[in-house]
C-alpha cells in the first residue's frame, strides 16, 4: 500500500465542510489501521484553524498559475498519490446566486461557475498525473451534483451551476477512458454527494424538512465509496451508495 512507507492522499478544498470532514476520517482510518499517511489538502486561504497533521497548499482553481505552483510543491514532497479527490464546488457567492430563468444570466456568473467546477478541477487532475501513475491502484474521485445530468434534469433553472457540472461530468469521463491506458488503470468516477448541510447549500436548505444529512454524514459514505471502488466502476457518474446516476 502507497509507496511502502504512507499512503498518501490529496483532498483538494480540504477547508470545505465535506473536504474538512473527509481529512479527518483519512486521519482515524490511519490511526486505527496503523497505515502510516501523509495527507495533503489545498485551499484558497490558509487559516489558524485549518486541520493539524495536513500538508496544506494554497490554490484559487479560477487562477492556473496557483493551481501549477501547487501541484510544483506537491511533486517536491511526493512522487505518488494513492487517492485524490476534489471536494470543490461553487453555486452562490461573489458571482452571484442561481439563475432560475434565462433573463439573469451574465456571462461572469457563468465563467465563474465553470472555472470553479469543471476546468480548475480537471486541470488540478491533469498536473497530478504523474504521481497518480506511480500509486498501484489510483482512485481520483470527483464530487459532482446530480442537477447536471442532462437527462435527470426535470425542472430547469439553475444554469450556470447544472451546466458548469455536466462538463465536468464530460470531462472525468474522458479522463476515465484516456487513463484507462495506464500501466496501472485507476478508478476515476463522478460522485453525487447528496444534499449536506455547508456554506454552499445553506442558503437553499435552511428551513427544508426532513434536514439534509450532515457534513460529516456524508464525508463518512464518501470515505467508504473510494475504499471500495473498483478499477470496473471507471468512468461512471455515482451516489454514495455506488447505485448509477444517468448522465
Amino acid at each position: 500500500m502507497g509507496d511502502m512507507k504512507s499512503f498518501k492522499v490529496l483532498i483538494i478544498g480540504g477547508t470545505g465542510a465535506i473536504g474538512g470532514e473527509l481529512i479527518r476520517c483519512y486521519q482515524e482510518w490511519s490511526l486505527s489501521s496503523g497505515v502510516p499517511l501523509d495527507l495533503y489538502a489545498t485551499c484558497r486561504h490558509r487559516s489558524s484553524s485549518a486541520q493539524s497533521g495536513v500538508t496544506w497548499l494554497t490554490m484559487d482553481l479560477r487562477r492556473p498559475e496557483t493551481i501549477f505552483a501547487a501541484v510544483k510543491k506537491l511533486t517536491s514532497l511526493t512522487t505518488m498519490l494513492n487517492h485524490w479527490v476534489c471536494c470543490t464546488g461553487y453555486l452562490h457567492g461573489a458571482f452571484g446566486s442561481p439563475e432560475k430563468a434565462l433573463k439573469a444570466l451574465e456571462s461572469e456568473k457563468i465563467l465563474g461557475d465553470f472555472a470553479v467546477n469543471s476546468v480548475g478541477p480537471l486541470m488540478m487532475f491533469q498536473a497530478c498525473m504523474s504521481i497518480l501513475k506511480a500509486a498501484p491502484l489510483p482512485k481520483a474521485v470527483f464530487l459532482s451534483a446530480q442537477v447536471g445530468s442532462i437527462e435527470d434534469n426535470r425542472s430547469g433553472g439553475w444554469y450556470g451551476y447544472r451546466m458548469s457540472k455536466a462538463a465536468l461530468n464530460m470531462g472525468v469521463r474522458c479522463a476515465a477512458v484516456e487513463c484507462g491506458r495506464w500501466r496501472h488503470p485507476p478508478a476515476v468516477v463522478v460522485v453525487h454527494p447528496g444534499t449536506t448541510v455547508s456554506r454552499l447549500s445553506e442558503p437553499f436548505t435552511a428551513h427544508r424538512h426532513p434536514a439534509p444529512q450532515t457534513a460529516e454524514q456524508c464525508a463518512e459514505q464518501l470515505f467508504l465509496r473510494i475504499q471500495s471502488l473498483g478499477v470496473q466502476e471507471t468512468g461512471t457518474f455515482q451516489r454514495l451508495d455506488g447505485s448509477v446516476i444517468p448522465w
